[in-house]
């Protein structure tokens, strides 16, 4: 699947059912990644991916085609740090917990000579001995780490996308059906999750996320639902109410000193509904 990252989601572009089960290889993310950018042409695209598409040979033909990008590795990658230098492999380059380090205008791939790229390697430091088993290695072609690690944290945006496909709220796992149905589904669920953002994005620019919202702990004021969740929550204050419109008004001739808050939520709930 590809998708395009928004804000801390990311909605779903292009997909294809593939025929194994093991990783895909180059022939198949090309075809994968080649309507997408031709329907990107027109913008400025970073492609990001996580070791499924570990590939410099990939690298290497999306820097042909103008793409900027940020690939995962594998801990056994080969590169060249200067030429006439022997071929390192990264696992074996003694990267501890806090460290970090940007190769630039390395080679991959003894024998094929690929590149040059730079070469992102970032190991986030323990906290209270807790923190990642392994570093990121990140093939590139931006210029620096810091933007090579704040592009690529935004790849969390597709692993939520991925949770709400599946345990996080659609369920699709649990599909037992054939490959036509499942990928009329992914359709459907694709224009279900879009809609959702968008009705977020839309709730969040009218002003009331404080309000409608859940907020964090310790009264900070930060909401914590993403646009994704944000509009699936609104619809159901609309249907909520459309529902229990008789009980609420009933609730509401009982407890007429808290009319001003009743105010503020009904408030809340019109803008809602002119957001929809």
């Amino acid at each position: 699947m590809v998708s395009l990252v928004w804000g801390r989601h990311a909605l779903p572009v292009y997909w294809e059912v593939l025929e194994q089960v093991s990783s895909s290889d180059l022939k198949t993310q090309k075809r994968l990644l080649k309507p997408v950018l031709h329907l990107l042409q027109n913008y400025p695209v970073l492609v990001l991916g996580d070791r499924e598409f570990h590939s410099p040979k990939l690298a290497d033909w999306l820097a042909s085609m103008g793409v900027s990008f940020a690939l995962r590795q594998k801990k056994d990658l080969h590169f060249q740090e200067e030429w006439g230098q022997p071929y390192q492999i990264l696992k074996e380059q003694g990267f501890k917990p806090g460290m970090g380090k940007f190769y630039q205008g390395v080679l991959c791939n003894k024998g094929d000579g690929l590149g040059p790229f730079n070469l992102a390697v970032y190991w986030q430091r323990k906290y209270r001995g807790r923190g990642p088993k392994a570093p990121w290695y990140i093939l590139t072609n931006l210029p620096t780490l810091p933007q090579v690690l704040t592009v690529y944290r935004c790849r969390w945006g597709i692993e939520q996308l991925f949770k709400d496909c599946k345990t996080g709220g659609y369920n699709l796992e649990e599909a037992k059906v054939n490959e036509s149905r499942f990928l009329a589904l992914i359709l459907l669920i694709t224009i279900a999750y879009a809609w959702a953002t968008l009705q977020g994005q839309r709730m969040k620019a009218l002003g009331i996320e404080i309000y409608a919202g859940r907020i964090n702990e310790h009264q900070d004021k930060t909401p914590r639902q993403s646009k994704f969740s944000f509009g699936l929550y609104g619809q159901r204050w609309i249907y909520g109410m459309e529902l229990w419109a008789d009980w609420v008004h009933n609730l509401i001739a009982l407890k007429p000193h808290k009319r001003l808050y009743f105010q503020r939520g009904f408030l809340a709930l019109s803008l809602i509904q002119q957001a929809s």
